[in-house]
């Protein structure tokens, strides 16, 4: 009779069966270290996107110009403040008419407070640090972790300080057609008024008339950022009697406000 062959088959060793779980084990855990990283990387994306955007409303854009002047002054040259809460961004407050909001929109995946929830789902922080000879204005994510681990902060400070965005300045001078200043006996027959949003949600009519216009120049305090609107009325008595008026959006910049305002009236002062 003919041997027969049979073909034995070998099974998986235990020692195999742990090797393969172990390479398995090191490529998990390697994918899942880099879903990790990627996940934080693209939450800390999300967060600093939100900050960025949040302090430019705020303070607005002053890469934005029209007509060679800066257009965007955000909600502190609207309001002529900033704002209590980040939530008067996206509401109009109770009695306000100046308020030209919503100054930022929920995305079409986006809870309508999303504009305030950082990348890990906590609320973003808005405050003021003053302490020494530092005052900042500022917006932070706690980055997931709560106030204790500092390192995990992100923080974007506004780029101005309190008093640059509503504490400046509007100086210039009344003139008329010729150039020359108003003689002194005319400065009680003109009255200067400077409209600002005076931080109640109404515009403030800071007026300055008589003494207050040596030669005519005039001066305004604690004025905050934005367009406002200047108006000269010189009141001529007579006879005949008349009046002439003239009127200027003035731009006045964070820090710097506005000066050599130069307000030129229809009238000749020379007899």
């Amino acid at each position: 009779m003919r041997a027969m062959n049979y073909s034995r088959s070998r099974g998986v060793t235990l020692l195999e069966l742990l090797v393969v779980l172990m390479i398995l084990s090191i490529v998990l855990t390697a994918a899942v270290k880099t879903w990790d990283v990627t996940l934080e990387r693209g939450r800390a994306q999300t967060t600093a996107s939100k900050l960025n955007q949040l302090a430019s409303v705020i303070v607005g854009d002053p890469d934005y110009i029209v007509a060679g002047h800066r257009a965007d002054f955000g909600f502190v040259g609207d309001e002529g403040r900033l704002p209590n809460h980040l939530s008067e961004l996206v509401i109009r407050p109770t009695g306000d008419t100046v308020w030209r909001g919503p100054y930022l929109r929920s995305t079409f995946n986006q809870s309508v407070d999303g504009y305030r929830i950082d990348g890990w789902g906590d609320t973003i922080v808005y405050g003021r640090e003053t302490y020494a000879s530092n005052d900042s204005l500022f917006l932070r994510s706690y980055g997931g972790r709560g106030v204790a681990d500092r390192s995990r902060w992100q923080t974007v400070y506004l780029p101005y300080t309190y008093d640059a965005l509503v504490r400046n300045t509007v100086a210039g001078q009344i003139v008329d057609v010729r150039g020359n200043p108003p003689p002194d006996a005319k400065l009680v027959n003109i009255l200067v008024t400077l409209f600002y949003p005076d931080g109640t949600g109404k515009l403030t009519p800071a007026q300055k008339t008589g003494s207050e216009l040596s030669q005519g120049y005039f001066t305004f305090v604690s004025i905050p950022q934005g367009t406002h609107r200047l108006h000269v009325k010189y009141m001529d008595f007579g006879p005949p009697q008349d009046s002439e008026v003239t009127d200027a959006d003035v731009t006045v910049y964070p820090h710097v406000g506005a000066k050599d305002v130069i307000m030129r009236l229809p009238v000749d002062w020379t007899p």
